[in-house]
Order: structure tokens, then sequence, then C-alpha cells
């Protein structure tokens, strides 16, 4: 559909009316209407209907989201939002953040989805009321919401691609929640196991939530506590002869997350935030190896990191104005120590503490609405950083709406940038740039939403390794990014029976990148030769476009029939080639475009009995999402054709 295609079937309806309720792109709620940025919601109803079993396979099929997963269950996987890296997108459960201070990246198999009630997505950069790491958009999970009456839900969902074996992989589930007078609390736990589907991918996975909500006069006070441990086998990516390059190496994770949250409505103009949040996570990184004396020698890592942070921001209105203030405080620490056979023990550790203040006004007059907002951050590491933006929302018609947004955002260097033993770089900046959208949106009755995006991005100073002049590798801010690109997404309820989504993403992405062309270096006289050159090339593991349906068929006696679909174009990485040594070229490996079609059938057996059967990946394709380590390994395939099934009872 063109741009004026679309315009037209918008300007064809006849009025707007679009008052769903968002949190995260304010920290505040207000209405979807006045969001300039683009935002999508998935409830917990939608979050049924679709065939995902993770996050991950949730996140996949909307406009603007791309994820990354290495295929096995349990592995890492994560999300990337409009051609910007997943170490530059905000993950948050709750309002509290997931992402590694090691990486930058978030891992999306940390979260239950049986807990999660909805989901908001913002395509945009949020620096400018979160900070650091928002300079693609946000995800926030949202698992709380208050019961007014008891409920419990209890789940047994087996999956195979083997029919014979219908066990392969069992999740089993319960989910109580409780009102208590003016407390009202919830208890959530998940038990995974999986037999894995390539060698050394076995996964044994617990996850447990519990969190309580306490109502005082004008005040609301919620505390959460989450605990997930997983062990996992690491296969790597498929050789040639063998579904596994890795027969021995696993990994086990420890998550303990905390929050406490006081909420103060001290008028009805006037609202005071308080967050308390704090996290241990653990990772044990195991390795086996043969040496050159065939000898089987093990390896080690551990990564113990503990965060502490406190959000306070009030919000108040005077007359047709909005205003927020908020002060956001964080402390980092990391411990880190290597265990090698013959090799000598290696500790390090590191810390960091970051101070950020924001302000966000709003002012509406009639129907047209400007949000400017600007943060302030300083951290002890790489000094201050300053975040602006400003939101413009106004109708052209009315039915149609058009919302502009401008802003600058920053990712923070890692803790492996910075730090690293003989080789972190503690004189890094931010990776920083600029966004631009132009955004129309139309919900010209409560069964039909229609929206187009027009969007510019780009990121300098981004963070590379390259040799120094000692010939040592270390991390520098030099790499640059820039993004043209155009989504939309179509809702209908077509009737009682049918309903459709519609949803598409375009990117023209191109890296900037600083490569060496050129590296010689004579050990005899210890004097050597490294040329670097600046080279544009498309981005790396970012689709030109991807396509995403879904459709959903609701049939008298309560059938239920959902089927969802996802078409992705090819992807690119780059690998560096040696063969002509000293000079030195760059091989491009490309992982090809894949269609998958998922589809699942549901039954209420009885008032509180379901079953649903469903089919991942109908046609068997055979794809990868994740680059492996070289040129001639087989990447990491994602599993064929799935078979699954669920039966819940929801009390």
């Amino acid at each position: 559909m063109t741009p004026l295609a679309f315009l037209v079937l918008l300007i064809a309806q006849p009025i707007y009316e679009l008052d769903e309720i968002v949190i995260t792109a304010s920290r505040y709620p207000a209405s979807l209407q006045d969001i300039a940025l683009a935002t999508i919601i998935i409830d917990r109803e939608e979050l049924d209907d679709l065939s995902g079993s993770s996050l991950a396979d949730v996140l996949q099929i909307y406009a603007g989201t791309h994820t990354k997963d290495y295929g096995f269950f349990g592995a890492v996987s994560s999300v990337s939002i409009r051609g910007i890296p997943s170490s530059g997108t905000l993950v948050l459960v709750n309002g509290h953040p997931l992402n590694s201070v090691t990486v930058g990246m978030a891992d999306l198999s940390t979260i239950d989805l049986n807990e999660v009630e909805r989901i908001e997505i913002i395509k945009g950069p949020v620096s400018s009321i979160y900070g650091a790491n928002g300079i693609g958009g946000a995800v926030n999970i949202i698992t709380v919401r208050k019961y007014t009456k008891p409920e419990l839900k209890i789940s047994f969902s087996p999956s195979t691609d083997d029919l014979e074996t219908p066990l392969q992989s069992t999740e089993y589930s319960a989910k109580i929640g409780m009102p208590a007078g003016k407390m009202s609390f919830n208890i959530t736990g998940t038990y995974h196991t999986s037999a894995g589907l390539r060698e050394n991918s076995e996964y044994t996975g617990h996850y447990l939530t519990g969190s309580i909500s306490y109502d005082i006069d004008k005040m609301n006070m919620r505390s959460t506590i989450r605990y997930n441990n997983k062990e996992y086998g690491l296969p790597g990516p498929m050789n040639m002869d063998s579904t596994s390059s890795s027969l021995f190496d696993n990994e086990k994770d420890e998550n303990l997350l905390a929050d406490m949250n006081i909420s103060w409505k001290m008028s009805e103009n006037f609202i005071w935030d308080n967050y308390l949040y704090t996290d241990r996570r653990f990772v044990n990184f195991h390795t086996a190896y043969i040496d050159m004396n065939q000898d089987t020698l093990e390896s080690d890592y551990d990564y113990l990191t503990y965060t502490i942070g406190v959000n306070s921001f009030a919000h108040f209105k005077i007359g047709q104005s909005q205003i927020s203030l908020g002060l956001d405080t964080r402390y980092d620490t990391l411990e880190t120590s290597e265990r090698h056979e013959l090799l000598r023990d290696t500790v390090w550790n590191a810390s960091s503490y970051n101070i950020g203040a924001w302000c966000e006004f709003k002012y509406g007059k009639g129907h047209i609405l400007l949000t400017p907002n600007l943060r302030y951050d300083w951290n002890s590491q790489f000094g201050w950083f300053i975040s602006p933006g400003i939101g413009f929302v106004s109708p052209l018609l009315d039915n149609l709406w058009l919302k502009l947004s401008i802003s600058k955002a920053f990712r923070a260097p890692t803790f492996n940038d910075l730090f690293w033993p003989n080789s972190g770089n503690q004189d890094l900046k931010p990776e920083h740039g600029w966004a631009y959208e132009l955004r129309f949106e139309s919900s010209p009755a409560p069964a039909l939403f229609a929206a187009l995006s027009l969007f510019v991005r780009s990121v300098k100073d981004r963070i590379a390794w390259l040799p120094g002049q000692d010939n040592m590798w270390q991390p520098e801010n030099v790499d640059k990014i820039d993004i043209r690109g155009v989504d939309f997404n179509i809702s209908n309820q077509l009737s009682r029976i049918i309903s459709v989504h519609i949803e598409g993403s375009y990117l023209q992405s191109k890296q900037i990148n600083n490569e060496i062309v050129y590296d010689f270096y004579d050990w005899v006289v210890d004097t050597g030769l490294t040329i670097i050159e600046e080279v544009e090339r498309q981005t790396a593991f970012t689709p030109e476009y991807s396509f995403s349906a879904r459709m959903n068929f609701i049939f008298p006696y309560e059938y239920e029939f959902n089927i969802d679909g996802v078409i992705a174009a090819e992807q690119v990485n780059y690998y560096a080639n040696y063969d002509a040594y000293p000079d030195i070229t760059m091989d491009t490996k490309r992982l090809a475009p894949y269609m998958i079609l998922n589809a699942s059938f549901s039954k209420k057996i009885s008032y509180y009995l379901k079953l649903q059967l469903g089919i991942k990946n109908i046609l068997d394709e055979d794809y990868a999402k994740q680059f492996g380590n070289s040129m001639d390994d087989l990447d990491y395939p994602m599993p064929g054709r799935l078979f699954f099934a669920r039966i819940s009872m929801d009390y």
C-alpha cells in the first residue's frame, strides 16, 4: 500500500476514537492518542491468541521489531527496534530495567510469558525520559494488575518436532491472584524442561514471581520479587557433519529481581511516585576444549552483577498544562572470575553510578498537544550527557491525526567496553544520535486502527574494537549508522467472527565502519603497519523488510482458530578474510529470507477447562536468525515444524 492510498483510506473514515491508556512513553498514565512516539500495546487476550511460547516469538510479529534467537529452548534472545541493535533497546519489566551492564542487551528469556499481563513497545528514542540504552526504543513488560476476585490458572504445555515423542519439551505453570480487603497479591510459578532439538541443547528452567499490592487512602504500595534460574547446553553453530559444534559447553543463569513502588495521589492534580529496585544476576559459563596435545581442558567464567536504583518523580496539572519532574539514581557492581586448568586465574571487578534528572512539559490547546522534554545524566565513568526531545500531536482532519517527534538519545558503554582486563577503554563516550518521525494515525471506529510512520535515525560514536598503537585491541568511538524507514499497521475487527492485523516495516540502513584493510607485523624487528579505512556497507544483522499478519476466528460453541505469519528479508554479516595477508578483505555472509506460518486451534471443553492445539513453522522452513562464528559454519538453525498442545484450567 502506498502512502497516498493509505491517506485516502483514512480520509474516507468518519471519526477518531482512541482512548487506550499507556504508561511507558511518559512514565505516567496517558492516552495513546496523546503519545507522539509510535506505540504498540499487546494485552493478555492478544498474547493468548498468538502461537508464541516466548517473548521473542511474540515480539517478532510486530512492525519495526526484530528478534535474535539461537534456536534452542532457553537460550538468550533479544529484541531490536527499527534497525538499532539490541544493546540500544531498553527492556523493562514493570519499569525495572533489564539491560545487562556487561553486554548492554536484555535477555528476553529471563521473563516468563505466563506472568505477562501486557506489553508496551515504544518505537522511538526514550533517553529524554529513561536515560541510557533507550536509543532505539523501549519494551516494557507489565506483569502486575489488581484482582477484584480470586483467580487461579493452571496449565500444561508439551511440544515436539516428532509426534512419536510428544513430551520432548514440557512446561508446567500455575498462577493465583487474590484480593484481600485493600490488599491484592499474586504468585506465578513455571517449570520448563526440554530434551533439546540438537545435540547439547538440553534445558531446565524455573520461574517464580510473587507480588503484593496495598491501597491505603490515596496511596498505592506494590512490591514484586522475581526469581528464575536455568541450566542449558550451548551447542554452538551447526557444523557440516554434526548438529552441534560444541558437545560440552553449558551455562547456568540465576536472577533475583525485586522492586517496590509507592504511588501517592496527593490530589486530583498531583501524583508523587517513588520506585526502588534491586537485582542480583549470576552467570556461569563452562567450556571444555581439546588442546594441541589432545588433552581435554576445562574453564569456568563467572559473572556476578548487583544493581540498586531509586527513581522518584512528581506529576502535576496546572490548567491545561501537565508537568513531570524526576530524579533517577543507580549503582552497579560487577565481580568476574575466570578459572582455567593450565592458565592463571583472572579476577576483575568494576562499578559505576549514575544520576539522572529529567522533566517533561505537556501543553494542550484545543486538540493540539505539545510535549517537550529534557534529561541530564551524569555517570561516574563517561561523564555527562543531555537528551532533549519534543513531541507534537494535532488533528489534520476530523479523522486523521498527525504526530511528529524529534529527540536525541544515547547508549552507555558497557562494563566490558570500559573495564575488560588489559583492553578496556575508560575514555569511551556514549553512542548517540538523533531521531525524527512523522506519523499518521486514525481509529475511525472502535474496531479499526491504522497507522503509518516515516522515520530517520542516525547514531554516531558507535563503539568498535580496533588495534591500538601497541597492537592491542581496544574499543573506540569510531563507527556510524544511518537509517531511513517506514512502517505501517492496520487492525480491523471485520465482524464478530473475524479480526485481522497486518503490519510491515522497510529500512534503508547503512553502517559506516572503520575496518582494517592492511595489517603487517614483523616479530623479529618488532615493527608493523596497520591501515584502517572507513567503509560503508549495508548494516549487519538488519533485515531490509519484514511483514506480518495474523487472523483470529471465533466460532459458535467456543471454538477458536488463530493463524499468524512473518516474512523477513535476508540479513548480512561480515567476516575478516586473511587469505591475502597482509591485505585484509571482508567476506559477506547472508542469512536467507524466510516465511514462517503458525496456527492454533482451541476449544473450551468446560467452563473452566480449555484445550489448545497448534503447529509452529507449518511450512517446515529451514532458516536462521543468528549468525555463527565464521563463514564456514551453518549458523544457529531455528526449529523446524513443531507441534504443541496446551491444557489450561482457568478459575
